[in-house]
């Protein structure tokens, strides 16, 4: 059997661990009713949209420092290449 691509990823298992002050968790609760949803996945979507705007922007950044490229995909080939 081939070795993982991602060998450099926590395993599935791994936990993430935060603490929310009671304010701060009422609001994610909240937030995560209004939608229907728990707050672990409350939490986890709004985690993953914030890391994939900061990859998106980060890999855009690099971009503009580095001559214009002709290839509209350069942005998300940045961003996927990041992500490995």
């Amino acid at each position: 059997m081939s070795e993982s691509v991602r060998q450099n990823l926590p395993a599935p298992d791994d936990p993430i661990t935060v603490h929310p002050s009671p304010d701060q968790l009422l609001v994610i609760r909240k937030a995560a009713e209004l939608i229907g949803w728990t707050v672990t996945d409350f939490v986890l979507s709004a985690a993953l949209d914030r890391a994939e705007r900061d990859l998106y922007e980060h890999a855009a950044a690099l971009e503009a420092a580095t001559p214009a490229e002709t290839d509209p995909t350069a942005p998300y080939t940045a961003l996927l290449l990041a992500l490995t």
